[in-house]
Formats: C-alpha cells, structure tokens, sequence
C-alpha cells in the first residue's frame, strides 16, 4: 500500500526529468522569494503612509490589478502570437526596474503614496501580459500529457515562496527597513531572467491552432456558451475576490504589526505548500476534480471566518494554514484543468481571460471589504467575506453538468472536443 502511494506522489514529478523544466523553475524559485518579500513591504509600507487606514490597501490591490482587467483579454493574444520568453524577458525588466525605484526612494525617505500607486499602476500593465505568457510558457515545456503536473510543482515552487518570503520580509524589515526587501526583490529578476535566456528547443503550439485560433470576443463567448469553463472561471474569481484577497487586510487585522503579518502570511503559504508537495499528487489524479473545487472553497470560506473571529495569533496562524491547504487546490485545480482542456490556438487568450476574472476583480473586493472594514472593522469585514466563499461554491454543485463533470484523458480526444459539449 505504501509503495502504491509513493509510487503515485513520485509520478507527479515526472516533468523534472525534463532540463529545461528544471532550468526555469530553478530561476523562478529565486525570484518568486523576491516577489513575496516585496508584496510584504509593500502592504506594511502603504498601511503606515496612510496612518492605518484599511482602505488604503484596497486602493493598492485597484492599482496593481485595474490593467489587468482592462488589457488581459487583449494582451493574452501576444502570448498565441510572439515567442514567450522574449515578453517574459520584457516583463522582468520592468519588474525589475519598479523594485529597484521603490528600494531607491525608500532609502532615500522620499517614498510617497502616489509613487507607489503609480508604479503599482505600471506593474500591473506587466502582469497582463506576463501571466498568459507564462502559463502558454508552461505549456510549451510540459506538453498536454504533463502540464497538471507541471502546474502543480510551479505551485509548489509558488508557496515555498510564499511560505518563507513573508516570514524573511518581516526579519528584514526590522533588521534594515523596507529598501533592502525593495532591493532584493530586484536583484531576484537576475536568476529567473538568466533562466529564460538558457532554455533552447521549446515544444511551441502558438501557430498552430489553424481555425482554432479565435479573437479575445470570440474567446469570451467559448467560455459563456461552456458551464464547466464558466464554473472554472467563477471558481477562481469567488477564490480571489473572497479568499485571496483577504490576505492584503492582514496588515490591518494586526494593526501594522510586521511580525504578526508576516507570520500569518506565511502560515497561509505553509498550508499551499502542503497542500502542493504532499496532496497535489493525488488530486491531478483525479478525472473529476469539480465537486473537489468547489468543497475547497467552502473549507477556505470556514478557516477564514475562524480566523478572522479569533484574536489569538497561534489561532490565526493555524486557520490561515488550514486555509492555504484549500486556496492551493483550488488555483492549481482550475488553472490546471484549463491548460488540460483549452485548444492550443486560445491559450493565450482564454488564460488572458482567466486573469482578468483572477487579477483584475480582486482589487475591487478588497476595495469594497477595505471600506468596510474602516467602518466595521476588519473582523467583520473578513467575516462576511469568508461566509460568501462558502455559500457560492455550495449553489455551483447544484448543477449537475458541473458536479459530475470528468475529464477526458490526455491521449483520448483533442481538447476541441472536450469543448465542445455544453
């Protein structure tokens, strides 16, 4: 039996053997510790210029994630277009080039709200570009056969980012102030765009979708007119806008307390990357992956309401664990599925799509629950965000086309015909 199961959690790594995989991931893994650092110094930097007010960080999640609402159902056309990893260069250097200005202007004392909205305005152009690009970039190295897999190791790579960026943030934040997380999240762009620059003879599918390759309008009504690709998309939206939104109210939970943020945090990432190094295996496993998404979300909704109720910082850490473990499956659960089941001539632009359900209607939660938060304080507010997260996933089970939905294996059928049925 125990065999059997470690049989099963090695084949999920089955990509590694792939080099060019493991180049990627090696540099992503670098740089993804930097984007974390950074987000940590950013929240704390913007709740203490603005003298703690909660809706202030709403405003910031509005500035990183308006372009991409606005331009991801048109930018995701660049990644079935143009080669991957020359935008994902592009977009690193202007990552890149905001850290270092940030780190600059903080070491100088002259950093000041409007720069950090309008630097957050430029990195979230970027990030319309740079998330179809990347997961296209996925596709091209793993192939349909391994891409749920290669989705769920670049999870895992994600959450020890996310485990230990914050925590290191919050060591370092005290030790030297916000300019050294500024800094190293700069220099970390150095590792994974080195990584880029040595990946040679990618599988590509852009060019090849022949009539398959659709405008970002015909690309919309694809999804609308599919249940199962609009209950992806909702799935990520109630998961973004109610669950991993909440973690930029975290500052304002603990009042600015560095420590304390930085440890509930890293509690959330911990629970990810559990969830990624020892359940992800299985899951991918599973055809009928549906039901499990939606449960996921009501277990998320749950450990947020706890946490949020609880003044206790253990209690908050484990709760905010509990609930990692679910925001983990549910991304890489629908965001797998999606690269499993779209044509190669979309892919850039229903992920484009994607993004923009992920991305770009978060900052409005947060917005509206940082608003109300400064009115009935941020317990509250997080409270009936975690309650919606539980009630929304329970009425998609209700549909059966949704809650009985299997996918096809990877060698059966072309993913037109997984499409095709409404």
């Amino acid at each position: 039996m125990s065999r059997g199961l470690l049989a099963i959690w090695r084949a999920n790594f089955t990509p590694l053997r792939e080099r060019p995989v493991r180049i990627y991931l090696s540099g992503q893994a670098v740089s993804m510790v930097g984007t974390f650092l950074q987000s940590t110094a950013l929240g704390l930097t913007v709740y203490r210029l603005s003298g703690g007010v909660a809706s202030s960080l709403g405003l910031l999640s509005i500035c990183l994630a308006l372009p991409v609402l606005l331009l991801s159902p048109f930018s995701g056309v660049l990644a079935d277009r143009f080669a991957r990893r020359r935008l994902l260069l592009g977009c690193h250097a202007v990552q890149m080039g905001v850290a270092l200005a940030l780190a600059l202007l903080s070491h100088t004392g002259t950093l000041a709200l409007w720069q950090i909205y309008s630097l957050a305005l430029l990195l979230g152009c970027t990030q319309s570009v740079y998330f179809p690009a990347q997961q296209a970039l996925l596709f091209d190295l793993a192939g349909r056969g391994e891409i749920r897999k290669l989705i769920a190791i670049n999870s895992m790579v994600l959450n020890i980012a996310r485990t230990s960026g914050p925590a290191l943030a919050a060591w370092m934040i005290a030790r030297w102030g916000v300019a050294m997380a500024f800094l190293q999240n700069g220099l970390s762009f150095l590792a994974v765009m080195a990584s880029l620059l040595a990946l040679s003879s990618l599988r590509s599918s852009a060019h090849e979708a022949g009539p398959e390759t659709l405008g970002a309008a015909q690309a919309l009504r694809r999804v609308a007119g599919d249940v199962r690709l609009r209950n992806l998309f909702l799935t990520v939206a109630i998961l973004q806008m109610f669950g991993l939104a909440m973690l930029q109210l975290v500052p304002a939970l603990t009042g600015g307390d560095a420590r304390a943020t930085g440890l509930i945090l890293a509690s959330a990432g911990a629970g990810s990357l559990c969830y990624a190094f020892l359940l992800s295996p299985f899951v991918t496993r599973l055809s009928r992956i549906a039901p499990l998404l939606s449960l996921s979300l009501v277990w998320m909704g749950g450990w947020l309401l706890a946490m949020a109720q609880s003044g206790a910082l253990p209690v908050r850490m484990l709760a905010m664990f509990m609930a990692g473990l679910a925001t983990s499956l549910a991304m890489v659960g629908s965001t797998g599925t999606m690269q499993f089941v779209v044509p190669a001539g979309m892919r850039g632009r229903l992920m484009g799509l994607f993004n923009v359900v992920g991305m770009g209607l978060q900052p409005f939660a947060v917005m509206a629950v940082s608003a109300l938060a400064d009115r009935i304080g941020a317990t509250s507010a997080v409270s009936l965000a975690g309650i919606a997260a539980m009630l929304l996933p329970l009425l998609m089970l209700t549909d059966r086309r949704w809650s009985l939905w299997e996918l096809e294996p990877a060698t059966a059928a072309p993913a037109t015909a997984a499409l095709s049925n409404t």
